[in-house]
């Protein structure tokens, strides 16, 4: 029974709210699709119109206004190469190899994406291997996408577009989550004399990637750009980022820290408390998301640091001391972006 509990519970995680807003979008934007296609008179079966807004709704939440764009250029310009193809040359496999040829070649050479180059691929074959005479394929392909793109772009830049400061702050969350919980390690390290866990919180900060927080920022400013409701966060937006450069910072400086921690245990693996201290003070300022919680921290960091330097000179003590004061001025830094991008916006900002 406690497996069926564990698979429910992994199931409805999976399931959460937004994920099944997303799966409500699609559904609907398929319906409305097919429905206003159906009005066009002699458009026969627009099969492709609700293929083509979930095609664009099934993109990463952010990009789908993107991908609706991309998805219609590529089918207009596969239909354009096939419609050509088949009036020059008439229909058969030689011109099917042609038309998906010249189609590639020239989304390539535009440096379309994988969906842009697909689209028009798919679309030159359909032109071609179902070509009649006396109907209008190239036509109706054409009005489809641009009925269930244009419903895509509606319901992703218009209706529902991301919040694109909770996502950038959600990304930078994570981040520093993984510097504390590194950090952490290091204090541990240093309070039990313990090398071997000093090397693997060294390895740890190694694998902290800052670029999904830079790609993220990416991201949203793009979202401020398309989506109209969400403009009024530009500047918002502008503070976070400086936030986003001092965290991509500080990550280099976490790694000297737990560098200097080895050097200081590879030398005397008797514990070190004001070396753990500094440690401890650091993963509470990075993990830290309330301005005054994370002041406190920094005046018990400032506090570890003298007393660290007061009592050892060694090589890597200075190291570790060296690693603590620059990621703290980044730290610092990154909560006054913070503070300065609530007093932009018009609205709490969520930092969960």
């Amino acid at each position: 029974m406690s497996g069926v509990r564990g698979e429910l519970e992994r199931i409805r995680q999976r399931l959460d709210p937004r994920v099944l807003g997303r799966i409500l979008q699609m559904a609907l934007a398929a319906g409305a699709s097919w429905e206003l296609a159906l009005q066009l008179p002699h458009h026969g079966r627009p099969f492709f119109a609700p293929i083509a807004a979930v095609i664009a709704l099934g993109a990463e939440h952010g990009r789908r206004g993107k991908q609706a764009t991309a998805m219609m250029v590529g089918v207009a310009v596969g239909i354009l190469v096939g419609a050509g193809v088949v009036a020059v040359a008439g229909t058969g496999w030689w011109q099917l190899v042609v038309a998906v040829a010249i189609s590639l070649l020239v989304t390539y050479a535009a440096g379309g994406g994988p969906l842009l180059r697909n689209q028009a691929a798919a679309s030159a074959v359909l032109i071609v291997a179902l070509h009649t005479p006396g109907q209008n394929l190239a036509l109706q392909r054409l009005v489809d996408a641009l009925i269930g793109g244009g419903i895509a772009i509606v319901l992703a830049q218009v209706l529902f577009p991301i919040d694109p400061v909770e996502h950038v702050l959600s990304a930078a969350r994570a981040l520093r989550l993984r510097m504390a919980h590194a950090l952490d390690q290091v204090a541990a390290a240093l309070e039990t004399g313990d090398l071997r866990r000093a090397q693997a919180a060294v390895a740890q900060t190694d694998r902290i990637d800052e670029r999904p927080v830079e790609e993220a920022l990416d991201l949203a400013r793009e979202v401020v750009r398309r989506a109209p409701r969400r403009r009024r966060q530009r500047d918002v937006l502008e503070s976070l980022g400086l936030a986003v450069h001092e965290l991509g910072a500080s990550v280099a400086d976490a790694h000297t820290v737990g560098t200097g921690a080895v050097r200081l245990l590879d030398a005397d693996p008797a514990p070190h408390p004001h070396a753990a201290a500094v440690a401890r003070a650091l993963a509470g300022a990075v993990g830290s998301l309330d301005p005054e919680e994370t002041r406190a921290w920094g005046e018990r960091l400032g506090t570890a640091v003298a007393a660290l330097r007061e009592h050892d000179d060694s090589l890597g003590a200075r190291m570790l001391a060296l690693g603590a004061d620059d990621l703290a001025l980044h730290v610092s830094r990154a909560a006054d972006a913070r503070a300065s991008a609530r007093e932009r916006a018009a609205f709490p900002l969520r930092e969960t």
